[in-house]
């Protein structure tokens, strides 16, 4: 007859190291701790840097290397396809390596991505070029799961994932500059400092990861999280705001260089839309509390379908308006539907995973939408 195991005794499965009990506990154990908050901004400030970059160069990728036109927003689509098939290990693999490890992943892809890109770029090689943004795409889909774990550790869910999101500001600040500075110090070669600046954007995100992103301790243990069903319509409303808010955003660098913007402005504009991406959660962060999760949602979503149209004027002022207000309702709208998850119990890290992907299926959708219409 096999005995049984004792606590704290070596047995097959264990996902832990076989130390000195009077070391220090592996970096891969789950244990929650407190984490604090300015990892989990740093962290996904890098993310969306790298985003940032990725989001203006890789339309313009798609349009100088793709064999035929209709073959244009794959590389924009490969990203986000990325983002999709990242969701269930980012949210599965937390518990099982811990949350760390799972944030150290992503970024590790994401710097593999941005070298690629820039190999592809200097080759001209479509298909390099669209596993490259498959990578970073990968990558976005483990950052996002940083409001998360800032919502499930917090009090509040919405100010929590708003105060994360407030971190994609400094992408919107120092993108433009930093993407100038890479393109003159790799010129001629278009494209290919912004690349490597994503690579380096995901090298920073990789040293927060190990660093100072321990597991988050959770704010409630509920003894079952919450039904699936739950996250139906805060995963419509999502997927909705996300869908719309790609349309916009996949085909709007070329759309402004119809206008006569110049190839080197376009990331100033997208700077634009970055940071209407990213500066509604700071304010929200203060009132979130103050306003249900649910008319955030529905505002914001709102916002994301009145910008679609906008898109259809070819002038740039209308573009920027469009592309201004599709990042605000993408805010608010995301920041909504993640308090919305947390409004009664916690949800199942498959119902984390579900939700996620749902959003970046339908970005996918959005991305390949606007290549057929606009």
């Amino acid at each position: 007859m096999r005995r049984a195991a004792r606590i704290g005794e070596p047995r097959a499965g264990m996902l832990v190291c076989v130390c000195d009990p009077q070391l220090d506990v592996p970096a891969n154990d789950n244990r929650a701790r407190p984490v604090p908050r300015l990892a989990l901004v740093l962290g996904f400030a890098f993310a969306v840097l790298a985003q940032t970059l990725a989001s203006g160069l890789l339309p313009l990728a798609g349009a100088m290397l793709a064999p035929v036109p209709a073959l244009t927003p794959v590389p924009f689509a490969a990203m986000m396809a990325g983002a999709l098939l990242a969701s269930f290990p980012a949210s599965f693999l937390g518990d099982t390596f811990g949350r760390r490890t799972g944030f150290a992943l992503g970024a590790s892809l994401g710097i593999a991505g941005g070298l690629l890109l820039a190999l592809g770029l200097m080759q001209r090689q479509f298909v390099w070029v669209s596993l490259a943004a498959l990578w970073l795409g990968m990558a976005q889909g483990f950052s996002f799961f940083y409001r998360h774990e800032a919502a499930a550790s917090a009090g509040r869910p919405s100010a929590a994932a708003a105060g994360v999101l407030a971190g994609g500001i400094l992408a919107a600040l120092a993108g433009p500059t930093l993407a100038g500075a890479a393109e003159w110090l790799f010129a001629p070669f278009f494209l290919v400092g912004s690349a490597l600046l994503a690579a380096l954007a995901h090298t920073c995100g990789l040293a927060v990861a190990v660093w100072y992103a321990p597991n988050a301790a959770p704010r409630v243990s509920p003894a079952r999280p919450a039904p699936l069903k739950a996250i139906a319509l805060p995963t419509l409303v999502g997927a909705l705001a996300w869908g719309g808010m790609s349309f916009v955003m996949a085909d709007a660098p070329l759309a402004l260089m119809g206008c006569g913007i110049g190839e080197g402005a376009v990331f100033g504009f997208l700077a634009l839309h970055v940071a209407a991406m990213y500066v509604p959660a700071a304010g929200i962060a203060f009132i979130a509390h103050r306003v249900p999760a649910v008319p955030l949602a529905l505002g914001g979503l709102a916002f994301v379908v009145a910008a679609i149209p906008l898109m259809l004027a070819g002038e740039t002022v209308v573009l920027t308006a469009a592309l201004v207000m599709v990042g605000a309702g993408w805010s608010v709208a995301t920041v909504g539907c993640t308090g919305w998850l947390y409004a009664d119990r916690p949800p199942s890290r498959l119902a984390l995973a579900l939700h996620d992907g749902a959003l970046f299926g339908a970005a996918i959708l959005g991305a390949l939408a606007s290549g057929r219409l606009l």
